[in-house]
């Protein structure tokens, strides 16, 4: 049986001393480290004086790879001048084209740009900007400047600029511009079990049904693959609640055998949670992981959402899904004032369960969808910032987790992509590619002992700032693959500092860690999905993930045109916070509209809608017929697998 733990794994301050300092090894880590460090200074030496070799030119790149210096870099620093939207504007924009008042020509061309500054401000970040008809508005994007100041230091630059790409990203001034996207997202219905807040979307609020047939996930899935870069990427079959589409299973499995891997649904758990058959069936059609939604780690800290027992169904949910193979990310909306008060515990919760839980995102709230009319003063109240995450999670988790030290924009996963890109020149597709923009993605990772339940942020012990500019350097050196790799060990060794590392942890075992590192990126083995969950020895990463979707009040259109995360539609692949957040979504699901509530309910039985306090009917005792259950899940794996 597979077990949830709910309990808090808090380090005590001798235990914590003890895994931090080790005294007793300081002379000999002190003198590899010391060796690597005069070896690597010597490489480079040596490095900088020989001949720059050409960078070889994948079928998958628009060009030959890049040096760090060729890359482009959105505008950074402050104060600033950029584009973004008039709130007001751009609503009555969707408003007309809603109405048949405007084409979607004009609309796409003119979405309500107006321009706007950043600023530095009392310690804070702001955005300032003024509409002619709308007069002022203003909002924070940090709370703690010299935050924001790092994050925007650290940016390594960016991908390649998209080619051949005007049929999947016609979308005027929200365009997206470069790369390939670390995840794409698929909306498979507009329909959703529950009807909570926070809701980008509005879900169960609109008067007709928008859902994807296989002809469009057919189409979709065939745009994908039309321009370059054509790199890996995530897949994640969103809503709504994407569970409720008919096609959920069949779309799965389409998606898997067109040749994508990495494939994700982002989850209420309810179906999960009701039935555990429903994991097995998925994990059989090629869902590779689960993203759940869970905003606290308790009933109470989930009853926003309208659900009395929400947080035993998420419990019940992570055990469905590991007991049929797979792992989940949590998914965690913060509003200040509202959750963020808990987001220590649930990192903990994360720790307790790292044998099931992959990562943590947590997603400041998006003033879009059902929270997009808001008051100023609620506005500015609920309003919840990247730095504000990392200053609460210094406070809440009991460890010596630091903002200035310990965070690093998302943007320098592109450091570690190039480098398997450079080691991997004939590869069919390019490295799995998260050219962020540092102002709205942050991660920081920790090390977590399965065992003792131990964490410690991974740059307590290992110097990541200088060990990302190594790699900076490696891969614009170019060298064939042994003098690579030779360089990618000297690094890691002159940058692991053995003294401040946990008791337990060795050199060593980084080679399993680094194994680990690399399936994040690369599927381009036999059974990816199974090795990526293969047990790796007592440690495993933990990625804390800090992810700010623009609403139309802090919309930054220069990082707009970099986005990651493009929902997939009929009309092309969109930006999440244009979609979402400047009216794409209405303009989308108006034009492609399934069907009217009314004509829906004609053909289709009504689905549960759990809200006002509803109670989800979950079964007592998980291991209640546990081996019928495995039963017939061995009969789905047959049937979908042939064996």
């Amino acid at each position: 049986m597979v077990s949830i733990s709910t309990k808090s794994a808090i380090l005590k301050p001798l235990e914590r001393k003890s895994v931090m300092m080790r005294p007793e090894n300081w002379s000999a880590s002190t003198v590899l480290s010391a060796m690597a460090n005069l070896a690597w200074q010597g490489s480079q030496f040596i490095n900088r004086r020989l001949p720059s070799r050409e960078l070889p030119e994948p079928n998958w790149a628009p060009g030959k790879l890049m040096r760090s210096w060729e890359r482009s870099s959105p505008q950074l620093g402050f104060p600033r001048t950029t584009k973004s939207l008039c709130p007001k504007c751009n609503a009555a924009a969707v408003n007309a084209f809603v109405s048949g008042a405007c084409t979607l020509s004009e609309f796409r061309a003119v979405p309500g740009v107006i321009d706007a500054e950043i600023v530095e401000e009392a310690g804070r970040i702001l955005m300032r900007k003024a509409c002619d008809r709308h007069g002022p508005f203003e909002d924070v994007l940090a709370t703690n400047a010299a935050f924001f100041k790092r994050m925007e230091s650290l940016y390594t630059g960016g991908d390649f600029e998209c080619t051949d790409d005007a049929s999947v990203h016609d979308h005027g001034p929200l365009a997206i511009r470069s790369g390939r996207g670390m995840m794409l997202v698929f909306d498979l219905t507009n329909r959703c079990n529950m009807k909570c807040s926070p809701c980008y979307m509005n879900a169960n609020d609109q008067g007709y049904v928008h859902e994807l047939e296989m002809s469009d996930v057919k189409d979709i899935f065939q745009r994908a693959l039309s321009f370059k870069p054509r790199r890996e990427v995530n897949v994640l079959f969103a809503g709504g609640e994407p569970t409720l589409s008919p096609i959920f299973l069949d779309v799965v499995r389409y998606g898997r055998s067109v040749g994508f891997k990495r494939l994700h649904v982002a989850t209420n758990g309810i179906r999960f949670a009701e039935d555990p058959l429903f994991a097995v069936e998925a994990r059989s059609a090629g869902l590779h992981a689960v993203y759940l939604q869970l905003d606290g780690t308790s009933n109470q800290g989930n009853w926003h959402r309208g659900v009395s027992n929400l947080f035993d169904v998420k419990v019940r949910a992570l055990e469905n899904i590991a007991r049929a193979g797979m792992r989940t990310t949590l998914q965690v909306a913060v509003v200040n004032g509202g959750n963020n008060h808990g987001v220590g515990e649930i990192v903990r919760f994360a720790v307790e369960n790292i044998d099931k839980i992959h990562g943590v995102v947590f997603q400041p709230i998006m003033l879009a969808g059902r929270d997009q009319d808001v008051r100023d003063e609620d506005r500015y109240s609920r309003r919840y910032t990247l730095s504000q995450l990392a200053d609460d999670l210094k406070q809440q988790a009991l460890i010596d987790w630091e903002p200035l030290r310990d965070w690093f924009p998302m943007s320098v996963y592109g450091t570690f992509a190039n480098l398997l890109d450079l080691m991997k020149p004939n590869a069919e597709v390019g490295t799995l590619y998260a050219d962020v923009h540092p102002n709205w993605g942050q991660f920081s990772p920790l090390l977590v002992n399965r065992k003792t339940k131990q964490f410690l942020p991974v740059s307590s012990f290992f110097n990541v700032e200088r060990f990302m500019s190594d790699l900076v350097a490696i891969t614009d050196g170019g060298r064939g693959e042994t003098l690579t790799k030779a360089q990618l060990i000297l690094s890691v060794l002159r940058n692991y500092h053995n003294e401040k590392a946990p008791a337990g942890l060795s050199p060593a075992h980084l080679a399993g860690l680094f194994k680990s590192t690399v399936l994040r990126f690369r599927s381009d083995i036999p059974d990816w999905s199974d090795q990526s969950y293969a047990e790796i020895g007592e440690w495993r990463l933990l990625v804390v993930t800090g992810i700010w979707f623009q609403d139309l009040y802090v919309a930054d259109l220069s990082a707009l045109r970099m986005c990651t995360t493009p929902v997939v539609t009929q009309e092309g692949e969109i930006s999440f916070c244009a979609y979402n957040g400047a009216g794409w979504r209405q303009v989308v699901e108006h034009l492609h509209k399934t069907a009217t509530l009314r004509e829906w309910h004609k053909e289709h039985e009504r689905h549960k809608i759990y809200a006002n306090g509803a109670l989800v009917k979950i079964s007592s005792d998980a291991s209640s017929n546990e081996n019928a259950e495995h039963e017939r899940a061995a009969d789905v794996v047959a049937h979908y697998t042939g064996r």
